[in-house]
C-alpha cells in the first residue's frame, strides 16, 4: 500500500500548495501545478484505496455543465520496479508510461460541479476566458496572427486541438475557441482569413481542394450534409464549398480541385453524377431542375446539359443519368417522357422547328434514327418519337409540316416523288400495302401517295396527248394546239390552271414541283404584292390578231406591253415615268412615248392616257394619307409560323419580371447620363454654340427615348414587308403598303399606342421623341407618316422606314434636306438594316450618299439580302458576293458588313429554296435585333460620349481660331478683317494641322473649313472666350470636366449598369426559386454539430 499512500500524500500536498496560490522551489517565479492538473491523480488514488486494485479509469457523476474534460493518465506496466530516487527528486515517475500506451480518463466531480461551471479554461492565466481572449497563450500575438494559438509548441496546422481546450478539432464545436460556434463563425480556424477566401478552411494544413474534410468536423466531405460547415445544409447552400463563389458561377462546386466538367461527382455528395438524382446538389431533382449541372445556364440554352464537358450533340447521355440516350425514356432529363416532350433534346427549339430532334448532331434528314430511341427509322413505329404511331400521325417526321403538305413525309431528305419508300417503313413502295403510311390500305386510300392530291386528280399518263413526247418536255401537254404558256388548262384535265393542284400533270403537286411552268403559275398566285390577280393571256388574243401592231415586250417580263404598267421595267409605273419606253428620250420630246412604233398623234394608247382624262380619277394629291401608307390584301392559304419571333424577341409574359427589373436599372443610368450631360457637356455646348454648327443634338428625347430600329435601302427591297412581318401586321387593314410597285416616298414611323391610329407629319413632329424633326421644315412634315399600334415589340422599340432609294437618271429635287433628315434618324438608331432585293444590287449616287452618312456607325449596320428564296441555291452565294462587293468599298470599315440572307415574310419559302439556311439566317437576324434592345443603355452611353467628343472638338477648334486671332491682332488693326482672313484661309495659319498635333484629335473628326466659315458668319469669332478664360477658381475649367466625363464618367456608367443589372436579375431568380421551392419538411430539421 506504500504506492497508494504516496499518491495520497502527494495529492494532499499539491492541493494545499494550489490553495495558497504557488509552490515555491528555490525560485518565487516558478508556479506549481493547478488543482485541475492534480485532480486526476487524486481521484485515481482514492479509487485504488477503496477497491484495492488499480483502476483503468475513474467515473463519477456528470459535470452539470455537460462538458467533458479529457486528461491522459499514464499507467506503469511494472509498478514493483519503482526507483526510490524518483521519489526524492519530486518526479512522479511511476505515473509516466513505459511504452506508448495511453488511457483517456473522463473526470466528472459531482462535488465540485458548481465550482467547475463557474470556471472556464484560461490558458495564459490572465483572468480572461479563452473564448473571450484575443491572445489565448499570452504571447502578445493576436490569435489570428499566432501560428501556435494555444502555445503548446505545436503549430496550428499540425495541432489536433488548435485552441487547447482538450477537445480534438474534429469534435470541437468551436475550433478556434473564440466563443463563436463553427456554424456561425466566419473564420472557423481563427487564422484571420475569412472562410470565403481561406484556402484551408479548418486550418489543418491541408488545402481545401485536397482536404477530405473541408470544415474539419470529422465527417468526410462525401458524407457531410454541410460541406463548408456554415450551418446551411448543402441542398440549401448557394455556395456549397464556402469559397465565396455562388454555385452557378463556380467552376468547382464541391471545392475538390476538379473542374465540374471533369468531376464525376459535381456536388461532392459521394454519389456519382450518373446515379445522382440531384447532380448539382441544389436540392432540386434533376427532372425538375431547369439547370441540371448548376452552371447558371438554363438547360434549354446549355450546350452541355449535364456538365460533363461533352457537348450535347456528341454526348451519348445528354442528361447524365447514366442511361444512354437510345435507351433513355427522357433524353433531356426534364421529367417529361420523350413521347410527350415537345422539345425532345431540351435545346429550347420545339421538335417541329428543330433540324435535329434528338440532339445527336446529325440533321433529321441525314439521321437514321430521328427520335434517338435506338430503333432505326425504317423499323420504328414512331419515327418522330411523339408517342403517336406513324399510321396515326399527321406528321410522321415531326417537322411541323402535315404529311399531305410535306414533300418529304418520312424526313429522309428524299422528295416523295423520288423516294422509293415514301413513308420510311423499310418496305419499298411497290411492295407496300400502305404507301404513304397513313394507316389506310392503298385500295381504300383516296390519296395513295399522301401528297394531298386525290387519286382521281393524279395524271393518267406521263404523255397525256400520246404524241410520244413526255409531259415535262412537251410544249403542248394536252395536245389542244394551244401552247402551254397560254393554255388555261395546261394538262387538259378539265381543271383550270388557277385551281389545278398539278398544272402540268406530272404527278408532282405545284408547291413541290421544280418545273418552270408550275413555278411561274405558283408565282402568279403568290406574288409578293399580295392581292394582284394572276396574269393569264387568253389564247384567242394572239390567234385572232397575229399581226397586231402591239405584240412587243420591251422589258422582257413576259407581259405584253399593252398590258404592262411598267413597260421599260425600271420599277417606275408608266403614269409616273418620265421615259415610258426607256429609250433615253424624255416623254415630252419622244415622238413615240410608249415605243410601240406608232407615232403619238396616231396612237390612241400612247402610255399617257391618264393625262387626257378629265375628272374620272382623283388626282394623286387628293389621296388620303391612310391610302398612301396602308394597303389591304387577301390572306394567303398557307403562312409560316411566327412563334419563333415571339420566342427570340422575348415578347412572352414570362419575361415581364426580368424586363421590369432591367428597366428600373436602366432608368437610373439614364438619369446619370442626363446629370453628366447637364454638368459637363451642356456648358461648353451652350458657350460655343455647338447647335449652330451641327444638326446632331443631344437632349432629353435622345436620352430617354426607346431604342430605334432603322430600315433603309433601295425601293421595293421588302422594307415595309419586313416591318409588317415583325409586328404581326401583315394582311390587316393597317398593313404598310408593299408590293412590286415602289411605295410612296414617306418616312414611315411605327410606335406603340393603346389603339391603332394613323398619324400625319404634324402630329408626329409634335411628339416628344420626334420633335427634333421640326427644324427641317414643313416639306419634311408632309413626308412623315406614323402608325400607332398596340404591339408588344413596339412597347420596346420604335421602328422607322426611310423612303426607298430610287436611282434615276436626273437629280430629284426635294422640298426638304433629305440627307440631313436621314442623318437625324441614323444618329439616333440603335441598329440599322440595309435591305436589298437580289434583283436590285446596283449602287448609284443616292445609295453612295446614304452609305457615306453611316460613317462611324458601321458596327451598328447590318445588310439583309431579302427575298432570297427566289434565287436558286447554286446562285445564292454569287448574288451575296456581288452585294458585298458593291457595298463594302463605300463603307468606312476594313471588315465586310454582316449580311443576313433570308426571306422575311410569312409566306412559305419557294420550292427548292434552302429552307434551313433561310430560317437559320432569320433566327440570327431576330437574335441580333433582340441584342440591340438589350444593349440600349450601352448605345445611349456611346451616343452621349460621341456627342461629348464632338462638343469638345468644336470647343477646341474655336479656341484654336481664337488663339490664332489674338496672335495676329494688332492694337490698331481691324478685328473683323483679321478674323475674316483667318476664317477664310485657315490653311495659311495651319489651324487644322496644329490642332491635330497639339490635341491628338484626328483631322477627319473635324468639320470642313466651309462649315466654320458659315458658323463664324453667324457668330463672330471675336465674341467667343478662349478656353483658358472660362475657368474659375471655384468651378474649375469646363473643358476639364468634359474631358473627365469622356474618359471616366461615361465609361464607368457601363460597368455600373452591368453590375446593377446582374444584381437585379439575381434577385428576381432568387425570388422565383423561393416561390417555386416546395415547403421544407419539418421546421426543426437539424444539422450536424
Amino acid at each position: 500500500m506504500g504506492r497508494f499512500t504516496f499518491l495520497v500524500l502527494c495529492g494532499l500536498i499539491l492541493s494545499a500548495v494550489s490553495f495558497n496560490g504557488a509552490f515555491v522551489s528555490g525560485d518565487d517565479s516558478n508556479v506549481g501545478p493547478s488543482e485541475a492538473q492534480c485532480r486526476p491523480y487524486i481521484e485515481k488514488a482514492i479509487n485504488e484505496l477503496k477497491t484495492g486494485e488499480p483502476s483503468d479509469g475513474i467515473e463519477a457523476g456528470d459535470i452539470p455543465s455537460g462538458e467533458t474534460i479529457s486528461a491522459e493518465v499514464s499507467t506503469n506496466n511494472e509498478p514493483d520496479q519503482q526507483d526510490d530516487n524518483a521519489i526524492d527528486s519530486g518526479e512522479m515517475q511511476s505515473d509516466q508510461p513505459v511504452g506508448d500506451e495511453k488511457e483517456t480518463v473522463e473526470i466528472t466531480d459531482a462535488e465540485s460541479a458548481e465550482e467547475e461551471e463557474e470556471k472556464s479554461i484560461d490558458t495564459d492565466g490572465d483572468g480572461i476566458r479563452n473564448e473571450d481572449d484575443t491572445d489565448i497563450d499570452g504571447d502578445n500575438k493576436p490569435n489570428e496572427q499566432d501560428e501556435d494559438m494555444d502555445g503548446d509548441g505545436i503549430l496550428n496546422e499540425e495541432d489536433d486541438d488548435i485552441d487547447g481546450d482538450v477537445i480534438p478539432n474534429e469534435r470541437d464545436p468551436d475550433i478556434d475557441g473564440d466563443g463563436v460556434l463553427n456554424v456561425d463563425d466566419r473564420d472557423i480556424d481563427g487564422d484571420g482569413v475569412p472562410n470565403v477566401i481561406d484556402h484551408d478552411l479548418d486550418g489543418d494544413g491541408v488545402p481545401n481542394i485536397v482536404d477530405k474534410d473541408i470544415d474539419g468536423d470529422g465527417v468526410s466531405n462525401a458524407n457531410d450534409n454541410d460541406l463548408d460547415g456554415d450551418g446551411i445544409p448543402n441542398e440549401e447552400d448557394d455556395d456549397i464549398d464556402g469559397d465565396g463563389i455562388p454555385n452557378d458561377q463556380d467552376n468547382d462546386i464541391d471545392g475538390d480541385g476538379i473542374p465540374n466538367d471533369q468531376d464525376d461527382d459535381i456536388d461532392g455528395d459521394g454519389i456519382p453524377n450518373s446515379q445522382d438524382d440531384d447532380i448539382d446538389g441544389d436540392g432540386i431533382l434533376n427532372e425538375q431542375d431547369n439547370d441540371i449541372d448548376g452552371d447558371g445556364i438554363p438547360n434549354d440554352q446549355d450546350d452541355d446539359i449535364d456538365g460533363d464537358g461533352i457537348p450535347n450533340e456528341k454526348d451519348n447521355d445528354i442528361d447524365g443519368d447514366g442511361i444512354p440516350n437510345d435507351e433513355d425514356d427522357d433524353i433531356d432529363g426534364d421529367g417529361i417522357p420523350n413521347d410527350e416532350d415537345a422539345d425532345l433534346d431540351g435545346d429550347g427549339i420545339p421538335n417541329k422547328d428543330d433540324d435535329d430532334i434528338d440532339g445527336d448532331g446529325v440533321s433529321n434528314e441525314d439521321d437514321a434514327d430521328i427520335d434517338g430511341d435506338g430503333v432505326p427509322n425504317e423499323s420504328d413505329e414512331d419515327i418522330d418519337g411523339d408517342g403517336i404511331k406513324n399510321e396515326q400521325d399527321d406528321d410522321i417526321d415531326g417537322d411541323g409540316v402535315a404529311n399531305e403538305q410535306d414533300n418529304d413525309i418520312d424526313g429522309d431528305g428524299e422528295p416523295n416523288e423520288a423516294d422509293k419508300d415514301i413513308d420510311g417503313d423499310g418496305v419499298l413502295n411497290h411492295d407496300d400495302v400502305d404507301i404513304d403510311g397513313d394507316g389506310i390500305p392503298n385500295e381504300r386510300d383516296h390519296d395513295v401517295d399522301g401528297d394531298g392530291m386525290p387519286n382521281e386528280e393524279e395524271p393518267k399518263s406521263l404523255d397525256i396527248d400520246g404524241d410520244g413526247i413526255p409531259n415535262d418536255d412537251d410544249s403542248d401537254i394536252d395536245g389542244d394546239l394551244k401552247p402551254n404558256e397560254v393554255d388555261d388548262d395546261m394538262d387538259g384535265d378539265g381543271i383550270p390552271n388557277v385551281h389545278d393542284r398539278d398544272v402540268d400533270g406530272d404527278g408532282v403537286p405545284n408547291i413541290h414541283d421544280e418545273d418552270s411552268l408550275e413555278a411561274e403559275e405558283v408565282a402568279s398566285r403568290q406574288k409578293r404584292d399580295v392581292g394582284a390577280e394572276p396574269v393569264s393571256v387568253e389564247a384567242g388574243e394572239e390567234q385572232e390578231e397575229p399581226s397586231q401592231e402591239k405584240p412587243g415586250d420591251i422589258d422582257g417580263d413576259g407581259i405584253p406591253d399593252h398590258e404592262d404598267d411598267d413597260k421599260d421595267g425600271d420599277g417606275v409605273p408608266d403614269h409616273k415615268d418620265d421615259d415610258i419606253d426607256g429609250d433615253g428620250i424624255p416623254n415630252e420630246q419622244d415622238a413615240d412615248r410608249d415605243g410601240d412604233g406608232i407615232p403619238n398623234e396616231h396612237d390612241d394608247d400612247d402610255g399617257e392616257e391618264h393625262d387626257e382624262k378629265d375628272d374620272d380619277s382623283k388626282p394623286e394629291d387628293d389621296t388620303k394619307p391612310e391610302d398612301e401608307l396602308l394597303w389591304e390584301g387577301e390572306i394567303p392559304a398557307q403562312l409560316r409560323s411566327r412563334d419563333h419571333i415571339t420566342e427570340l424577341l422575348q415578347l412572352n409574359t414570362e419575361f415581364n419580371a426580368r424586363e421590369k427589373a432591367v428597366d428600373n436599372v436602366a432608368e437610373i443610368i439614364l438619369r446619370d447620363i442626363k446629370r453628366i450631360y447637364e454638368s459637363a457637356i451642356k456648358p461648353l455646348e451652350t458657350l460655343y454654340k455647338y447647335r449652330d454648327l451641327s444638326n446632331r443634338h443631344f437632349s432629353d428625347p435622345e436620352i430617354f427615348s426607346k431604342p430605334l430600329v432603322l430600315f433603309m435601302g433601295p425601293w421595293s427591297g421588302g422594307k415595309s414587308t419586313i416591318i409588317n412581318y415583325l409586328t404581326g401586321n401583315e394582311y390587316t387593314p393597317h398593313s404598310l403598303r408593299s408590293g412590286a410597285e415602289p411605295s410612296p416616298a414617306y418616312f414611315n414611323i411605327l410606335t406603340w399606342g393603346n389603339e391603332t391610329e394613323v398619324l400625319d407629319g404634324t402630329q408626329l413632329a409634335a411628339d416628344y421623341t420626334f420633335s427634333g424633326l421640326q427644324k427641317f421644315g414643313e416639306g419634311l412634315e408632309e413626308r412623315l407618316r406614323g402608325l400607332k399600334m398596340p404591339n408588344k415589340l413596339l412597347e420596346k422599340v420604335n421602328i422607322v422606314e426611310i423612303p426607298g432609294i430610287l436611282e434615276v437618271r436626273k437629280q430629284v429635287s426635294r422640298l426638304f434636306p433629305f440627307n440631313d433628315a436621314c442623318q437625324w434618324f441614323i444618329d439616333r438608331a440603335d441598329i440599322i438594316f440595309l435591305v436589298y432585293d437580289p434583283a436590285k444590287l446596283d449602287v448609284g449616287p443616292e445609295t453612295e450618299a446614304i452609305l457615306d452618312q453611316l460613317k462611324g456607325r458601321e458596327y451598328q449596320t447590318r445588310i439583309i439580302l431579302n427575298k432570297a428564296d427566289t434565287i436558286k441555291p447554286e446562285e445564292l452565294l454569287r448574288v451575296q458576293s456581288a452585294l458585298i462587293w458593291n457595298i463594302s468599298p463605300l463603307m468606312s470599315s476594313a471588315q465586310p458588313p454582316l449580311v443576313y440572307t433570308t426571306s422575311l415574310w410569312s409566306h412559305p419559302y419557294q420550292e427548292g429554296a434552302p429552307a434551313r439556311l433561310l430560317l437559320a439566317q432569320e433566327r440570327a437576324f431576330l437574335r441580333d435585333l433582340r441584342t440591340a434592345v438589350d444593349k440600349r443603355i450601352e448605345h445611349k452611353i456611346a451616343s452621349a460620349r460621341r456627342f461629348a467628343v464632338r462638343v469638345r472638338n468644336h470647343a477646341k477648334m474655336v479656341d484654336c481660331y481664337l488663339n490664332t486671332y489674338y496672335n495676329h491682332k494688332t492694337l490698331f488693326g481691324n478685328k473683323k478683317r483679321i478674323a475674316d482672313e483667318i476664317i477664310n484661309h485657315p490653311q495659311n495659319y495651319h489651324i487644322y494641322e496644329g490642332l491635330s498635333t497639339l490635341t491628338n484629335i484626328s483631322r477627319y473628326d473635324l468639320p470642313d473649313p466651309e462649315v466654320y466659315r458659315d458658323f463664324f458668319r453667324l457668330n463672330p469669332l471675336y465674341e467667343f472666350k478662349k478656353l483658358s478664360e472660362t475657368c474659375t477658381y471655384f468651378r474649375g475649367c469646363p473643358i476639364t470636366k468634359l474631358d473627365v466625363a469622356i474618359a471616366y464618367d461615361l465609361p464607368e456608367l457601363a460597368g455600373k449598369y452591368k453590375k446593377m443589372t446582374e444584381s437585379a436579375l439575381a434577385n428576381i431568380e432568387a425570388k422565383g426559386a423561393a416561390d417555386d421551392e416546395p415547403e421544407t419538411k419539418g421546421s426543426g430539421k437539424s444539422t450536424k454539430s
